[in-house]
């Protein structure tokens, strides 16, 4: 128990020290800015997320795997086809707005980078530079904005991004690449990719829906509220990374997993109580959407399952786990359509019926091997 401890300990402290500065970040835009102007930035920040989520395809997730279990030749094949996948998706964006397309390139490194790392096993090197990236995150869009605004933020966050990458692109070796490992292992990469959608795509794909749907007002709310709900994501997440990268080695930490449901439930009834509190005093703009939020952080409990469960299926290999990516996404973007008519408190139940349902889902795929 004392040599787990260390290891999760790094990946827990630089995934809070990231989520939180990402929050204040998220926080004190909020601030600066009305609903509908934070509604804005939200939309556009979703852009570049769902090209990255899309051209990546789940690679930083298989690398996780691949360096775990010391598969060098495969790792590196995968290192670099991610590149030019990446890279390819940013090209599409450069024709509704270049800014956008580098900022879309820079958010998909720096996921390789980190997960790259754990993978590796250098959990107190990924933590340094989930700090770092946290930090510049903060600062540096906030200069930039007093002279650009809102596209002051976006290249503030894309410099971010890029400092906290450059150690990926130095570990490749370009002339070690072989096409055949890609092609022979596509149903694993695949599988993956629906995991990585799962995980991610929410964070941004709805925000699409939401934009033709609803006003801009709405969708800042709605986004503050999502971006409360990722700072408490922060356990579950470095869970996720952690025993993806354990259990690909065939170590189970039990003991760590029952902490941590214990812990999220804790932090549900926690923020529960505070937000109208929080809100009202922090943000007064944005207090027609505290019962939404109370709705909302109820999703913590099932999204820590769901990244144990993950875990297990992807270190094993699972061929259904690919699935519950869809299943997350496709389920949610039903919800906000049916449910959206009632308004905010529609948006967040639509979250958290979509993660329930992933978890019922994963709990078949489990109980299947």
């Amino acid at each position: 128990m004392n040599s787990i401890l260390p290891k999760f300990s790094y990946v827990l402290i630089g995934k809070s020290f990231s989520a939180g500065f990402q929050a204040i970040f998220y926080l004190l835009f909020a601030f600066f800015l009305d609903p509908s102007s934070y509604g804005n930035l939200s939309y556009f920040i979703a852009i570049a997320g769902t090209v990255s989520i899309i051209s990546r395809f789940g690679f930083n997730q298989s690398i996780t795997i691949t360096q775990a279990r010391n598969d060098q030749k495969l790792s590196n094949s995968i290192n670099i086809i991610s590149i030019f996948s990446c890279g390819i998706g940013s090209i599409f964006l450069i024709f509704l707005d270049p800014i956008l397309a580098i900022f879309c390139f820079s958010i998909s490194l720096f996921v390789m980078n980190i997960q790259n790392l754990i993978g590796l096993g250098k959990y107190q090197k990924y933590m340094w530079f989930d700090i770092v990236k946290g930090i510049l995150l903060v600062v540096i869009p906030v200069v930039l904005f007093q002279f650009f605004e809102i596209n002051g933020i976006i290249i503030g966050m894309t410099i971010a991004y890029f400092v906290s990458s450059f150690n990926f692109l130095k570990s490749i070796n370009f002339s070690n690449f072989d096409l055949s490992l890609i092609k022979n292992r596509f149903n694993f990469l695949l599988h993956n990719y629906g995991v990585d959608i799962g995980n991610y795509a929410p964070k941004f794909f709805d925000k699409l829906l939401i934009f033709s749907i609803l006003d801009l007002s709405s969708l800042g709310i709605y986004q503050l509220n999502l971006q409360i709900l990722f700072a408490l994501e922060v356990l579950p997440m470095a869970l996720h990374s952690f025993l993806l990268s354990e259990k690909s080695r065939g170590i189970s930490h039990r003991t760590t997993i029952i902490l941590s449901i214990i812990v999220s439930i804790s932090i549900t009834v926690g923020v529960i109580l505070i937000s109208p509190y929080m809100i009202s005093m922090f943000f007064p703009e944005y207090v027609d959407g505290i019962e939404s939020l109370q709705l909302l952080v109820f999703s913590l409990i099932p999204l820590t399952i769901n990244v144990i469960l993950y875990s297990e299926l992807q270190s094993k290999d699972s061929k259904l786990v690919g699935y519950s990516g869809i299943i997350r996404i496709v389920s949610l973007l039903a919800f906000i359509l049916f449910l959206s008519s009632f308004g905010l408190v529609g948006l967040s139940l639509s979250v958290l019926l979509s993660i329930i349902l992933t978890s019922i889902f994963l709990f078949y795929a489990y109980k299947k091997i």
